[in-house]
């Protein structure tokens, strides 16, 4: 007989083609709905092509996961669980857009950035960048009334759906703050950011809405109470900043590579756990070196270079390796201490192990 986690495992192998299929129909469907005109049609089409790009679609998964792991007896089919896990796609997509216009980003799964899509779409007139911005921003606002909509638009029962709401909006204002915390740390000197402040700035920007709210509204949508509710979201913050540190190591591996002068963290000026294990491990004049070069505008090879010496001369890769797999182990001791059952225990593991390997080479995007 199959384990729990080996029937969750083999749903969750088909949910991605019935996510996928739901989310081109939703899209169809809605187009009415959106009709506001020839200027509007062809940007509806645009939202339509950046939503479905071919992501990993983590946010979705983990809910309908989450769902079946807490006891929800809904089908993976039904339209209503397709329609809550839309809800944290169309959201991924809003944070997206506005995230690319904030960091002037050019590409998006390999493809034009939004406000690039639409810069491309009015030609050689002056201003065509500004304009791209500004749509995008308003763009981003469209799907986050979307994602609400379409979440409030399911037939849970009122006090639950109220209840999603809430959470909902709980954590799209946690990573509005987030997203604060990096533009500002950004601006200061790489001396002056704690590694608690990035670290809340993961938790709020990153863990919040792509582990604890999926997995969150999936187990309250199944019936669990507030209790478990915070004994999840307290087990998943380390979960959260260890996948976010796994990330920093991916992204750090890409710029290593072939084209180290392509966009990253690290030339946007980002600061991150990275850069600041570097920057505590590294004696004085290294220390010197890596802010200056830290601090230079116009990215050379020389000064990625330099960089790129200074992080591996400083051990940090190491180091945060070993703090990942602790918050791991962490995580792990927390949940075989949980008051969940044993198929629940077993089933949370099997989730965040499907995270860790489609995340281990291209990050959580």
């Amino acid at each position: 007989m199959n384990s729990p986690a080996a029937l969750l495992r083999a749903e969750l192998q088909h949910a991605p083609s019935l996510f996928e299929n739901f989310l081109a129909r939703f899209f169809q469907e809605n187009a009415e709905r959106y009709a506001y005109g020839e200027l509007f049609e062809p940007l509806y089409l645009d939202i339509t092509e950046f939503v479905a790009r071919r992501g990993k679609r983590i946010r979705p998964l983990l809910l309908l996961g989450s769902y079946r792991i807490f006891g929800g007896d809904r089908p993976f089919e039904d339209p209503s669980l397709l329609r809550a896990a839309l809800s944290l796609e169309l959201l991924h997509s809003f944070i997206l857009i506005h995230d690319d216009v904030i960091d002037q980003s050019e590409r998006r799964r390999r493809l034009p950035t939004f406000h690039k899509l639409v810069e491309e779409r009015l030609g050689k007139i002056d201003g065509a960048a500004r304009v791209g911005g500004n749509v995008a921003v308003v763009v981003g606002d469209i799907l986050f009334a979307m994602a609400v909509d379409t979440l409030r638009s399911t037939d849970f029962a009122p006090a639950v759906r109220d209840a999603a709401l809430s959470h909902f909006l709980r954590y799209i204002s946690d990573t509005g703050a987030g997203e604060v915390y990096d533009i500002l740390l950004g601006t200061r000197d790489i001396a002056r950011v704690e590694e608690a402040d990035i670290s809340r700035m993961y938790t709020l920007k990153t863990t919040r809405y792509t582990f604890e709210a999926p997995l969150v509204l999936g187990a309250l949508l199944a019936g669990v109470d507030d209790d478990h509710l915070r004994e999840l979201a307290e087990l998943i913050e380390p979960v959260g900043l260890a996948f976010q540190i796994q990330n920093d190591l991916i992204e750090y591996r890409q710029f290593k590579g072939v084209d180290r002068l392509r966009q990253t963290d690290i030339l946007e000026g980002k600061k991150t756990l990275l850069l600041r294990a570097a920057y505590d491990h590294l004696v004085d004049v290294d220390r010197s070196f890596l802010q200056l070069c830290l601090s230079t505008r116009t990215s050379n090879d020389a000064s990625v270079s330099k960089i790129e010496q200074l992080i591996d001369k400083s051990g940090a890769v190491g180091l945060l390796t070993q703090r990942m797999e602790s918050l791991f182990q962490k995580a792990e001791t927390a949940l075989e201490n949980s008051s969940f059952t044993p198929v629940q225990r077993e089933g949370l593991r099997e989730a965040f192990s499907l995270v860790r390997q489609q995340t281990q080479h291209t990050g959580t995007q």
